[in-house]
């Protein structure tokens, strides 16, 4: 009621320089509880964006916030993120919840324990530090499973109600409050109240933990009790390092004075972000290798020349086809690939010649390249990832009569059909270009794979290497020889 008819940003930014002309170091901001109120607005999101970044320009610590949930959408809470991500922010978050959304008592995070995966890969796309490092899951068991035998211990040292074995075997893995054995909570409860009448502290749960054989988690409880009365810990943006070296703005300051400077996210802290236990290493990834039982040989016979048949179809193959690699993207090994277009192309009484195109990677110049060659001014171009081309002499290279450009969506079947349509333009009929189909998740599934395999098609290329004409040998239950007259 006293907004004064004032702009949302306007009162954060009075608020932000109040905050600093009292004294305080630093602010919980980003309108931490109530940021549904702010994204109901137009701007809301930008307001919030503008007074995280004026505040780091006031030099305040900065704790963003992800106390409250920003919307059911999932979209609108990773935007909401970002006004976090790019200000630069001291901490991301002012919490994060290491339960799931169900169990939280608190009120529910933007993001929760059921939210990890995506928030780890979102620092690591956008190099941020938001406080989690990625783990293995068996580390996360083994960590668990420790610190609830450590429980236990305690409880039994304190004459608390009994911790049984197989609720610390059920708490290694649940994943929330409901799939534990039952308590008596009031029990429970009435124990929590004694370690107020009776004043059990740090000290004395780390003895317990020393007497029951866990030293090293009762070191860490005794340092953190140290730390509480040292207080380095409550300067300006502090955090603890491994060993519980306080580092803040006053032993570790802010030295940002524009573009390329200050905090970066580097060394052994940068490594594990971007380690994310479910990401493959490209390098170390396969390249498909068939193991069909349907195998060939392509026998080089010689340069190829233009033919002067034209009853023919001539199939460019590249570089890799059929030798550094044997499969499409999907897997569909290329001698059963190939064997579906001759047969395509000879039902409809046209002759195939196949060569092999060194000069090229590309899909298109491979297909330009070998209806340079066809009697009948019609070839077919493919990739050995699996994409085809239909093309005609008389086209420019990225023009021509039929493209499968998504091979992820290419069936042995498809293949036919293409040599079909090619031998159909070569006899000139009217013919009905494949259907296209769509599949907008093909690229993000196949990319790196594409990418890989593209890699190696490019390695086995040689510009300088005229096409060479090849005789087909389908062997292991494939009777026939492909010769590949000129003429």
């Amino acid at each position: 009621g006293n907004a004064e008819g004032k702009s949302m940003l306007y009162l954060e930014i009075r608020c932000l320089l109040c905050i600093k002309g009292a004294g305080s170091q630093g602010v919980q901001n980003g309108s931490i509880s109530c940021i549904a109120l702010p994204l109901s607005l137009p701007g809301g999101g930008r307001t919030v964006l503008a007074e995280n970044l004026i505040a780091t320009l006031l030099d305040l610590e900065i704790a963003s916030g992800n106390d409250a949930m920003s919307s059911h959408s999932d979209m609108r809470k990773s935007a909401k993120l970002m006004t976090q991500f790019l200000p630069g922010t001291d901490f991301i978050c002012s919490g994060y919840s290491s339960m799931p959304r169900m169990d939280n008592m608190f009120g529910g995070g933007n993001f929760d324990s059921e939210d990890y995966d995506d928030f780890l890969i979102l620092q690591r796309d956008f190099l941020i530090n938001g406080g989690i490092l990625p783990v293995q899951e068996e580390e996360v068991i083994k960590v668990r499973q420790k610190a609830a035998k450590a429980i236990q211990a305690i409880f039994k040292e304190f004459d608390f109600p009994p911790i049984k074995d197989e609720e610390v075997e059920a708490v290694t893995t649940v994943h929330w409050s409901q799939d534990m054995p039952e308590r008596n909570r009031v029990e429970d409860l009435k124990a929590s109240e004694r370690i107020l009448k009776e004043s059990i502290t740090g000290v004395e749960i780390a003895r317990a933990l020393d007497k029951h054989g866990f030293q090293e988690i009762a070191k860490r409880i005794l340092e953190i009790q140290k730390q509480r009365v040292a207080g380095d810990y409550l300067q300006t943006s502090a955090i603890f390092d491994a060993n519980f070296n306080v580092l803040s703005a006053i032993n570790d300051s802010n030295d940002y004075q524009g573009p390329g400077t200050g905090y970066r996210l580097e060394g052994e802290v940068k490594r594990k972000i971007i380690n994310l236990p479910q990401a493959k290493n490209p390098r170390e990834k396969s390249i498909p290798y068939s193991s069909q039982t349907m195998k060939m040989e392509l026998e080089e016979i010689g340069a190829a020349a233009a033919g002067s048949n034209s009853k023919e179809v001539v199939i460019g193959l590249g570089p890799a086809f059929g030798t550094a690699l044997q499969e499409t993207i999907t897997g569909l090994p290329h001698p059963e690939v190939l064997k579906e277009i001759i047969q395509g192309i000879e039902e409809e009484g046209i002759k195939p010649r196949v060569v092999k195109i060194y000069e090229t990677s590309d899909c298109a110049f491979i297909g330009h390249k070998a209806a340079q060659l066809s009697g009948s001014g019609v070839a077919i171009g493919i990739q050995s990832k699996g994409t085809v081309v239909i093309h005609q002499r008389n086209l420019p290279p990225l023009n021509n009569l039929e493209l499968l450009s998504q091979a992820s969506n290419a069936t042995l079947d498809t293949y036919r059909t293409l040599g079909k349509n090619a031998a159909r333009y070569a006899k000139g009929e009217a013919t009905v270009p494949l259907p296209t189909v769509i599949d907008n998740m093909a690229r993000l599934k196949y990319i790196v794979q594409t990418t890989l395999m593209h890699m190696k098609e490019t390695e086995e290329g040689r510009p300088n290497i005229s096409p060479r004409e090849l005789r087909v040998h389908f062997l292991e239950g494939i009777e026939s020889t492909l010769s590949t007259p000129r003429s």
